[in-house]
């Protein structure tokens, strides 16, 4: 076991370098799409026209509150600190830095937690270490590799993980007035990491009551003060500006309240969430209700296990919360569904994992339960190498199709969108996130991410042309259609918020760019010149394109 180990701590050293340099010495298009999403740049832009001083702005024309406040914070500091000309280049890297520190301080965080695990199980000696191992390799060879830098996954990750940890030492309600101002600053940290992690504060608070020890009712209002007054600056900032608290992008993205099992699995098989990341979420799913089950049953019979600290509350937290948040997505979903949205499960099922190792080779003889205990983390660890072994050919298939100015070399085109408009030009296009830091023009966000209540306003009217036109924009990005077909076309925008379709006419004609790319599994993106009154080219022979 100790060469297996020592393999193991080389390699994910090795992955931990290798992304340090691809990340932050490589070419970008090493990164981007690869390690940062194209909703990363949702966040990448807002940050840096903070610091060029344009206020909180995605499009540079109007407000949005379409992201989550903390990750938008830190990206504006770190602009600042380790990108001082504000360039788009240096602050993509300062940016996805911020995740990578974010990720290293999770892993530290994550494996600290695993030991404690393995530690109050009895496991010791070098079959231990090897099981931590084992679960580090699978953090650190997935987990790690996704696609979420520049995004709040990791941030969010990161937070939830130490107030995991300190629930495991020291309790949900520990005495005395630091512990309470610790844990609700990281519950109050963590909602504004990810508004959508209200779950998991739910879940804390929730078993804070249920513990029922002296001075539960003052400790937890301690701790829910503290959390709150972290929070309200931004509900308030966020429901005087904006008129609502949650962000747009939550909004749009969920269909509270009105369920639909069949729609919510429709969007999550259909969008950016990965397989692995499916199964890793339904087995957590179905680990949870499994769980609450067994201890609502074992609570019906006797007093049921304690769950104020170690490794029962750690537990108990998860489990409520991804009861909470997987169901709230199997029946709200509405867009766009991502893999940052639920990470801890996967944290999740490692801890269930190490338990049902535990509690299956109990009482078998000393020599037969490590046996057994080794083979079961050694399939951990197979799933680990496999999911390396995938992010490595995707890689690797991803580095062939980049080469400067081909179909998958995205900052070339967005510098040939830069160069083929000009200052004060606005552009409007779909869900081009990365495309549009990158490109450095006012771009209007078409799927409403990161714009505003009357840009919703306008689907649901059809009134897409008239607000446009007022916000000046004068060119349309979009999927073309066939060479040798272009004329006039009826783009059609979804309304999330309401359902509703809004239609734009823009002509290809006017095309002053046409890029192949990778997107859609292969399309030509046009940049085409555009102006309120090109609607009337269109007729009734137009086709009827989705916009991207």
């Amino acid at each position: 076991m100790r060469a297996a180990v020592i393999a193991v701590a080389a390699i994910t050293a090795a992955v931990a370098v290798a992304l340090a340099w691809i990340l932050l010495a490589a070419d970008p298009r090493w990164s981007i799409d690869a390690f940062a999403g194209d909703d990363a740049g949702y966040y990448l832009a807002i940050a840096r026209n903070i610091g060029l001083g344009l206020g909180v702005t995605f499009d540079r024309v109007s407000p949005t509150n379409g992201f989550n406040p903390l990750e938008t914070l830190l990206l504006v500091a770190a602009d600042r600190i380790a990108a001082p000309g504000l360039t788009v280049a240096g602050c993509y890297r300062a940016d996805v830095m911020v995740s990578f520190v974010a990720l290293l301080g999770a892993a530290w965080l994550y494996a600290r937690l695993v030991a404690a695990f393995l530690a109050d199980g009895g496991w010791s000696g070098a079959l231990r270490r090897f099981a931590l191992a084992a679960c580090v390799a699978f953090f650190a060879w997935f987990v790690c590799l996704k696609n979420n830098f520049g995004m709040d996954g990791p941030l969010a990750l990161l937070i939830g993980l130490a107030y995991l940890g300190r629930v495991f030492r020291r309790g949900l309600l520990a005495p005395g007035a630091r512990a309470a101002l610790a844990d609700g600053a990281l519950l109050g940290a963590l909602f504004l990491a990810r508004v959508d992690s209200l779950p998991f504060l739910a879940a804390a608070f929730a078993l804070m009551l249920a513990t029922r020890a002296a001075g539960t009712i003052a400790r937890t209002a301690g701790r829910a003060a503290t959390a709150a007054a972290l929070a309200a600056p931004y509900l308030l900032w966020s429901s005087t500006t904006f008129g609502a608290w949650l962000p747009i992008s939550a909004r749009i993205k969920s269909s509270f309240p009105s369920p639909s099992l069949a729609r919510s699995l429709d969007a999550i098989r259909h969008t950016s969430l990965h397989p692995f990341d499916q199964a890793s979420f339904l087995i957590a799913f179905a680990l949870a209700l499994a769980l609450a089950a067994a201890w609502w049953a074992r609570a019906r019979r006797d007093a049921g296990p304690a769950l104020d600290r170690g490794r029962p509350a750690v537990l108990a937290i998860l489990v409520l919360y991804l009861i909470g948040r997987l169901g709230y997505m199997l029946l709200f979903s509405r867009a766009d569904v991502q893999g940052s949205y639920a990470l801890l499960a996967h944290v999740f099922n490692v801890l269930v994992a190490i338990v049902v190792i535990e509690t299956a080779t109990r009482g078998a003889a000393p020599a037969a339960r490590e046996r057994r205990a080794a083979t079961a983390f050694a399939v951990l660890l197979a799933l680990a190498t496999l999911l390396l072994a995938f992010k490595a050919q995707g890689l690797a298939a991803r580095l062939g199709a980049i080469a400067p100015g081909g179909a998958g070399d995205e900052v070339a085109l967005a510098r040939a969108i830069h160069d083929h408009t000009r200052p004060g030009d606005v552009i409007y296009g779909g869900a081009f996130g990365m495309l549009a830091f990158w490109a450095d023009r006012p771009w209007i966000n078409g799927d409403g991410v990161a714009n505003d209540a009357a840009y919703q306003r306008a689907l649901r009217d059809d009134a897409l042309a008239p607000l446009l036109a007022a916000r000046g924009v004068t060119h349309v990005v979009f999927l073309a259609g066939p060479l040798g077909r272009e004329g006039p076309r009826r783009l059609f925008v979804h309304g999330f918020l309401d359902g509703r379709d809004a239609a734009l006419d823009v002509d290809e004609r006017a095309t002053v760019l046409r890029w192949h790319t990778l997107r859609g599994g292969g399309a030509d993106i046009a940049l085409a010149r555009w102006a309120p009154r090109a609607g009337a080219m269109a007729d009734s022979a137009a086709s009827r394109t989705p916009a991207p």
